[in-house]
């Protein structure tokens, strides 16, 4: 009776010990489940938040192409030059988008003599510029005076008469065949806009000039 009833508990312990994995084994199923579930949502967090993080900075990681083109405006550097009554007058590597206060603080700033009324500080600058400022005691020195205007302030820069789109007032815009009050603005506005124009042709991006209306003043423009 005693190997009977030993046997019999043996067996019960077997079945008990197979009821426990199997009851077990069913329970882990949904928590490995979930275990993978939360991976894929920190997973989907992580790309969602890496998205955002792209996003911000003027877009610098979004699309390939934008961020060549945000790399490229960024590393653009110009050349130019600054005399006459500043600190250190010399050729200084500005970066794009520049101003002439900009250079003018490279430079050391303004000297005691500076005419400071001769220029327009808020003017961008361009690769090649060359700003000369006036000695406040000598305002009418021609061929000084004549520079910073065509540098600073002027549209007419050679012998001919040619306007500098780049540089030209909305006076001197209208002067031009086709070229009204609005076309002028639309000019200006463009060239702020993108650091001026890099031929005479770019000026067809312009709203309302086209081919025709630049072929009516092609000859009179300029771009320095």
């Amino acid at each position: 009776m005693d190997k009977k009833e030993k046997i019999i508990g043996s067996i019960v312990m077997m079945i008990g010990c197979t009821i426990f994995l199997v009851v077990g084994y069913i329970l882990s199923k949904p928590k490995a489940f979930n275990a993978n579930e939360s991976m894929f949502v920190q997973e989907t967090s992580n790309k969602n938040n890496k998205d955002y993080d792209s996003k911000k900075g003027d877009n610098v990681l979004v699309d390939k192409n934008d961020n060549k083109n945000i790399n490229k405006s960024e590393l653009k550097k110009i050349i130019v030059e600054i005399k006459g009554e500043v600190k250190k007058p010399n050729v200084y590597t500005m970066d794009y988008g520049s101003r002439v206060n900009d250079l003018i603080e490279k430079a050391g700033g303004f000297t005691e003599k500076a005419d400071k009324m001769s220029l327009n500080c808020s003017m961008k600058l361009k690769d090649e510029d060359c700003i000369v400022v006036l000695n406040k005691d000598n305002p009418k020195e021609s061929n000084i005076k004549q520079n910073t205007l065509h540098n600073v302030t002027g549209g007419t820069s050679n012998n001919e008469g040619k306007i500098n789109i780049n540089t030209a007032t909305k006076e001197e815009l209208m002067k031009l065949p086709g070229v009204g009050e609005v076309t002028a603005q639309n000019i200006i506005d463009y060239r702020e806009k993108s650091g001026g124009f890099n031929s005479v042709d770019d000026i067809t991006k312009v709203n309302r000039i086209g081919t025709k209306t630049l072929a009516k003043f092609k000859d009179k423009i300029e771009v320095r």
